[in-house]
């Protein structure tokens, strides 16, 4: 399961002391240019597949870099990490993006991950979740949440959809539980999580029968992307050939990992035979993965006013931003490969 992300107050406190505890998978390669890429969490898992797939499959070589992967020591410090200059380029969250440009931290973001919005609500399997009949489906009910900005974010549009306040409904709040185990076991009557990491994670309980789902982009929230790969604006402005290679490279890795799904979560299996994640997991996840990777032209990467400006009102509205930037203050399209 993966919806972690950076809180406000996280992120003011973590501007202070910043501690640092990584891990790496090093690069056999020694090629001209050194990048430290930064993951989204502490541990690595199936979305860092085209970093993997980069190194192993010589993607990064060729483009005359040696990438060094690492991670953070809490879900909170991948931006931080670019910040200080402990990483060059990272995976960050477009509501980390949204925080961290309110917090005066001078990251920006270089390209989408993900291009479409798949968070969702689920619910045990048997039980009603439709869009037609969901203000009597989520009324009184008890619903997870990791306390992330993304849920913050998202959650009040699918309750506005259905006509319900905040007060109608029980949010139940734990940054450190699992929301399937907590659904599973009747603790809560709603989770809510990404497709990619909920579903792979329910057929490895071995539970009967099929979740209940709905996307929250069905019911009102914002089809916007979730994931970025992200760079401080000043590495930007002094490293532009380097991180044109890295997205070039990157775009053929995440191609590749997409046209040969089976052998990138093998590769990264065998990178990282103790991530606690098995083959069926990873495979599954990564496989769910795929359709979000591209928009509707069928084109990776490229970012757009309208996702940025979306998003930061959307940030705005529930008070985790104090102001409503301009979009250019987020991204940049220019380090992009030209297909």
């Amino acid at each position: 399961m993966k919806i972690r992300l950076l809180g406000a107050a996280a992120l003011s406190a973590s501007l202070v002391t910043l501690g640092l505890i990584v891990a790496s998978n090093p690069s056999a390669a020694a090629p001209t240019k050194s990048l430290t890429f930064a993951y989204d969490f502490p541990g690595p898992d199936f979305e860092v597949i085209p970093i993997v797939v980069g190194q192993h499959e010589g993607f990064f070589k060729a483009a005359g870099l040696n990438v060094k992967l690492v991670f953070p020591p809490n879900t909170s410090s991948t931006s931080l990490m670019l910040a200080t200059g402990a990483a060059n380029v990272g995976l960050v969250t477009t509501t980390d993006m949204g925080i961290a440009v309110d917090k005066k931290v001078p990251i920006l973001s270089i390209a989408n991950y993900s291009m479409t919005n798949n968070w969702a609500i689920f619910a045990k399997p048997g039980v009603a979740l439709t869009a037609k009949n969901l203000r009597a489906e989520l009324l009184g009910k008890r619903i997870f949440s990791y306390g992330d900005t993304w849920t913050q974010a998202m959650l009040p549009f699918v309750l506005k959809r259905a006509g319900l306040r905040v007060s109608q409904v029980k949010i139940i709040t734990n940054g450190s539980a699992n929301d399937l185990t907590y659904l599973l076991d009747g603790k809560v009557d709603i989770s809510t999580n990404t497709t990619n990491y909920e579903i792979p994670g329910f057929q490895g309980s071995k539970v009967k029968g099929k979740l209940s789902e709905i996307l929250g982009s069905a019911v009102g929230a914002p089809n916007i992307p979730i994931w970025d790969y992200a760079a401080t604006k000043s590495y930007a402005a002094s490293n532009p050939t380097t991180l044109k290679a890295f997205m070039s490279a990157i775009a053929k890795a995440t191609k590749w990992a997409v046209a040969h799904p089976t052998q990138a979560a093998t590769l990264f299996d065998k990178a990282y035979p103790a991530s606690g994640y098995s083959d069926a997991f990873s495979l599954s996840g990564w496989k769910l993965t795929i359709p979000f990777l591209t928009n509707a032209q069928g084109r990776y990467f490229a970012e757009t006013n309208a996702q940025w400006a979306t998003l930061s009102a959307a940030l705005k509205s529930i008070g985790q931003i104090s102001k409503v930037p301009a979009p250019s203050s987020y991204f940049t399209n220019k380090f992009l490969p030209a297909s």
